[in-house]
């Protein structure tokens, strides 16, 4: 049943009209006193719909208008009996005025239920819900009123189930079927308005519940920056699903894009991580831009999303025209132009091909609320690109163990990346026993005992408040405590202590780790990135609690010093190890790992490789650190052409810190690193000049109608980007 709290009063429909109240007497007063209970902005989104049809993205007079142009150069000529093909059927038949187009669509629509569709409800709804609801708005003139009063009964009773399932809705903010059921919601409630006594309910579950209070308690936990949390392959339907109705909802007063940052920065989180080039893959695709995987990704290996799913280039191609003069559309632009993702033929034929370009953006971006951080070197397909994956963002169901995980691309090739997979199956540490592509083994991460941040319960991880109890989660997420962004350099350290523990409910706790914190420095004209790990164990699982079984994911019972730490590192070629260094050749460049410390490393490499799962496979190095309660590793990964000059690396330990020299023909930098257990002081000189502070703090961000903007950190920033 709806809501006696709902805001239908607000719009079309009689005061009280579905609440089971006494009477009118008791509906006016209820609405009095939500009225003073209530803020304003609760009720939010004032929809103006129109009696005619279409509603659903054709209202819009100039869309329209432009689509009906494109038809004439671009035929649509639908294949199959799809849902996908009834939709394209309906839409011709709505540009056109094609009566026969729309009756094989409406018989389509009559007749489909999810149950029969041999997916299950769930996916049969977050699949091909879009297209039946289109249908039924685009061919709305050719349903009886019998068809629409069976079609009400069906749909509403759909939507009923959907939000009563105890999966995907509260608290899974980011997940596929949670953003498939909030765009059915809309569509419906905009499609049946006049048609169905609930169609305002469900307008109020899209926009007022499921996104103006769930998604933006999300955004502030883990959203800022715009990741599209759930990876390449599941997390994108953030940005595809909602496209057509929220430009509907627009059409007729409330804009939801613009309710929240999350989709004007998702343009940057998708450009940015997205490879600055075409992309070669061992064993995979050759010559493709791919988004740089996370999380379960099925069609890495086909060229990832870009080019297997037409999710992103709708994206693309709504954003490149929505606000066609500003920095944002224009590097949407630029992102369609380069990438040539695929979309649909709706989108193609509102898509701009207007100017392009983006030498007006920084080089780094970096998104507080997944942690995700890209560095590159340059916006070419000659760059080098840091990608790092330092928060466990929640709210998601298709989540791997990568907090703290690297991946580095250079020309086209991967020097290293995580390896990719849905629950594909892998050797395990040490090359014992085997794990999956969702395992800490599977990315570029430090280890305590083969694990990395805790186990969370329910959908991923979420923000306790201070003074709550903890469960079964571990004592609190990942923190990001000092982050800079400089021409020449960029910088960040994270402290994973908290996120590795869960000491207030020890039943699940891995009790190994007591502090744990990892920098990164990238250098971008050395096209090196420096990796210092601060690593101190715990005796705890010596305690007696542990040696009980109530202790119930048990590890061994280990004192600190004998903990193993384990910094792992992914190779798509077999690596050469020759002392302290590693090396792989992967088409035409060198990757080389430099140990500084410890100072005599032992490395293993593994073949990952488990029979049937041999693509989802690579090399990992694994390089161990035992015998001391507290210890560091200190490493420089360098990228170069095959043929190259090798980095000269000079570590001087000074007692308190270390001074790191780094130099290949024509560059040089000289960093001091403090040790200790936490991150404090440190500088950086490049090609002798100056010493530049590493920054003490967070250096802010923000995204502009224009760009992304850094907070101000010294002369080298003009209005937020580098200055020529």
């Amino acid at each position: 049943m709806p809501s006696p709290f709902d805001r239908r009063a607000t719009r079309h429909t009689p005061v009280c009209n579905d609440t089971p109240a006494p009477g009118p007497r008791f509906c006016l007063h209820l609405l009095l006193l939500l009225a003073l209970l209530l803020p304003v902005t609760a009720f939010a989104a004032q929809l103006q719909i129109p009696a005619s049809h279409p509603r659903l993205f054709y209202a819009n007079s100039a869309r329209l208008t432009q689509t009906q142009s494109w038809l004439t150069g671009h035929p649509l000529n639908p294949v199959g009996t799809s849902s996908t093909a009834m939709m394209e059927r309906a839409l011709r038949g709505l540009l056109t005025g094609s009566n026969s187009d729309c009756d094989q669509a409406v018989a389509y629509l009559v007749g489909w239920e999810a149950s029969a569709q041999g997916s299950g409800v769930r996916d049969a709804l977050r699949q091909q819900g879009e297209d039946v609801l289109l249908i039924y708005d685009w061919c709305h003139h050719r349903l009886s009123a019998g068809q629409i009063s069976t079609l009400v009964t069906r749909w509403n009773g759909y939507l009923d189930v959907e939000f009563a399932d105890d999966f995907a809705n509260h608290g899974a903010e980011a997940n596929n079927y949670w953003w498939g059921r909030t765009r059915n919601s809309l569509l419906w409630g905009i499609a049946s308005f006049n048609d169905n006594a609930r169609a305002q309910y469900f307008i109020d579950q899209a926009l007022d519940v499921r996104m103006d209070q769930w998604f933006a308690g999300w955004y502030q936990d883990f959203g800022r920056g715009g990741v599209f949390a759930e990876g390449t392959d599941y997390g994108v339907t953030m940005l595809a699903y909602p496209l057509i109705a929220f430009a509907s909802a627009a059409d007729f007063g409330h804009d939801a894009f613009a309710q929240t940052p999350f989709f004007r920065e998702a343009i940057y989180a998708l450009i940015y991580g997205t490879t600055p080039g075409p992309t070669t893959t061992t064993g995979g695709s050759s010559g493709v831009p791919m988004v740089i995987p996370f999380n379960d990704d099925e069609h890495f290996f086909e060229g990832g999303v870009i080019n297997a799913r037409d999710y992103l280039g709708d994206f693309a191609a709504f954003f490149g025209q929505r606000d066609p003069s500003s920095g944002n559309a224009r590097h949407m632009r630029t992102w369609l132009a380069s990438t040539n993702a695929g979309r649909r033929w709706m989108f193609d034929a509102i898509r701009s091909t207007a100017n392009t370009g983006q030498a007006d953006l920084p080089l780094d971006y970096f998104a507080p609320g997944a942690g995700v951080f890209d560095m590159r070197s340059a916006h070419d397909a000659n760059a080098m690109q840091v990608h790092l994956q330092l928060n466990t963002p929640g709210g998601i169901e298709h989540r791997h163990y990568d907090g703290g995980s690297f991946q580095i691309w250079r020309k086209g090739r991967w020097l290293s990346r995580e390896s990719v997979g849905y629950s594909d199956m892998l050797v395990g540490l040490a090359g014992m026993g085997e794990t999956t592509t969702e395992s800490a083994l599977a990315h570029n991460t430090l280890m305590f005992e083969g694990k990395t941040t805790g186990l969370w319960i329910g959908s991923g991880p979420r923000v306790i408040p201070p003074g709550q109890g903890r469960d079964d989660n571990p004592d609190g997420l990942p923190e990001v405590t000092r982050l800079q962004h400089h021409p020449e350099f960029a910088y960040v350290a994270v402290d994973y202590s908290d996120a590795y523990r869960n000491t207030d409910g020890p039943r699940v706790d891995w009790p190994y780790a007591d502090r744990v914190v990892r920098e990164f420095i990238f250098l971008r004209s050395l096209q090196a990135l420096v990796v210092l790990d601060r690593m101190r164990a715990s005796s705890d699982s010596l305690l007696p609690f542990y040696q009980t079984g109530s202790w119930v994911i048990p590890g061994p019972h280990l004192a600190a010093e004998q903990v193993r730490r384990t910094f792992a590192m992914h190779f798509e070629t077999l690596p050469v190890v020759a002392g302290p260094r590693v090396q792989a050749v992967n088409g035409n460049q060198t990757t080389e790992l430099i140990t500084l410390v410890p100072a005599a490393p032992t490395y293993r490499v593994i073949n990952e490789d488990r029979p049937g799962d041999e693509q989802a496979g690579q090399y990992r190095l694994e390089l161990d650190s035992i015998g001391t309660a507290e210890s560091y590793f200190l490493q420089v990964i360098h990228g170069r052409d095959n043929g190259a000059a090798a980095l000269a690396a000079v570590l001087t330990d000074n007692g308190s810190s270390w001074t790191l020299q780094l130099s290949a023909p024509g560059q040089s930098a000289s960093l001091i690193l403090n040790k200790g257990m936490s991150s404090s002081g440190g500088t950086i000189a490049i090609n002798g000049g100056s010493a530049e502070p590493l920054r003490v703090n967070v250096q802010g961000i923000s995204v502009t109608s224009e760009r992304p903007v850094w907070e101000a950190g010294d002369s080298f920033f003009v209005n937020g980007f580098e200055s020529p």
